[in-house]
């Protein structure tokens, strides 16, 4: 099979994938846009809203995914829609991202499409991408998976191993969600590649044209990473999830063959070594959340601790860096959750 791009401006891209596999390493990894013009909003106060914002995603690319009625849909409507994500993570960058980890298995597929387009959005102006570019990039991640409304639902949540056939069925979403989507007077080249790029693999081993290199956009290698981070952290009907840590560990694995060398390195920048929403036990026999990265100190971020010998605790925050009695001994697993979930912390944003 002949290797096909579709970039209308792949060297634009390439120039943009080194650019930023190139920055120094020592980068911050909170967007700058969000440092500029005020203080964080308190997390506490942020995760109201960003919860309100999250479940009103959910409803609105549900409806829209299943109508199947993009077309019919005002571009304004859907900067406005964006808009309401980029201004939650300006105003606290954690709320958004700890809401994304705490998931039902219900409705995977739009869960999935807001959180993609979610950490595509952060990751993208992490990268430095300008406003119109990190536009186009939360797009083709609120979109990349719109081919599966397209996909017989019995084999899209099938719990077991698919057949040949069946997999050629799922793979063809991709170009589904293109081709459906391409015609569309505001869906431009980089929302488009994004969408047809995010299954490509840098060695040449992914779908649906085995593109290798710098034939692959920078925004569908974005929306990739974030793509996979988001799957390996969710349960499906066929897999059990894995905590953050552990996801942020297997993409590092990843580097230099699913994406270009140094891209992977600069999302764990991003989200940290244990990224916001991992459960961990601490030295002190309590358990929480992390809500926040400390970037000076990777391995001691902020904890909402929530359990004191797996009993409910008043909620505190514990900057580990500022403490050094307490320290994190291990990632909790799912299959530990048990009593994190039925904290009413947790409830708070299962229950709306």
């Amino acid at each position: 099979m002949a290797k096909v791009v579709s970039s209308k401006a792949p060297s634009r891209s390439s120039i943009l994938l080194r650019l930023a596999i190139q920055r120094p390493t020592t980068i911050l990894p909170v967007p700058s846009r969000c440092n500029q013009a005020r203080a964080p909003a308190p997390l506490a106060e942020e995760l109201c809203r960003a919860r309100d914002l999250y479940f009103d995603a959910c409803s609105y690319i549900k409806n829209l995914m299943q109508e199947k009625k993009v077309g019919a849909i005002e571009v304004a409507e859907l900067r406005a829609f964006l808009n309401e994500i980029i201004q939650s993570l300006h105003r606290n960058f954690n709320a958004l991202l700890l809401i994304t980890t705490i998931k039902k298995t219900s409705d995977y597929t739009y869960r999935h499409s807001i959180n993609v387009a979610i950490f595509s959005i952060a990751f993208a102006q992490f990268l430095g991408l300008d406003d119109d570019e990190t536009f186009d990039t939360g797009m083709a991640g609120l979109f990349h998976d719109y081919g599966k409304a397209f996909v017989p639902q019995e084999i899209l949540n099938a719990p077991r191993s698919l057949s040949l056939d069946e997999t050629s069925v799922i793979r063809s979403h991709v170009k589904l969600g293109h081709d459906n989507l391409k015609d569309i007077p505001w869906v431009n080249s980089v929302i488009l590649d994004g969408i047809l790029h995010h299954h490509e693999r840098h060695d040449g081993s992914g779908y649906p044209h085995q593109l290798s290199g710098e034939a692959i956009s920078l925004h569908g290698s974005i929306i990739s990473i974030c793509d996979v981070y988001d799957a390996l952290t969710s349960t499906r009907v066929y897999k059990n999830a894995i905590p953050p840590a552990q996801a942020v560990k297997k993409l590092f694995t990843m580097s230099g063959q699913a994406w270009a060398p140094g891209l992977v390195e600069h999302f764990i920048k991003l989200v940290g070594i244990f990224p916001v929403g991992t459960v961990v036990q601490l030295s002190n026999e309590t358990t929480g959340i992390v809500c926040q990265q400390d970037h000076k100190s990777p391995l001691k971020p902020t904890v909402l601790v929530i359990l004191k010998k797996d009993r409910p605790y008043a909620p505190y925050y514990l900057k580990l860096a500022q403490n050094d009695q307490v320290s994190i001994n291990r990632v909790l697993v799912p299959s530990e959750l048990a009593s994190i979930k039925n904290s009413q912390f947790y409830r708070m944003f299962l229950d709306r």
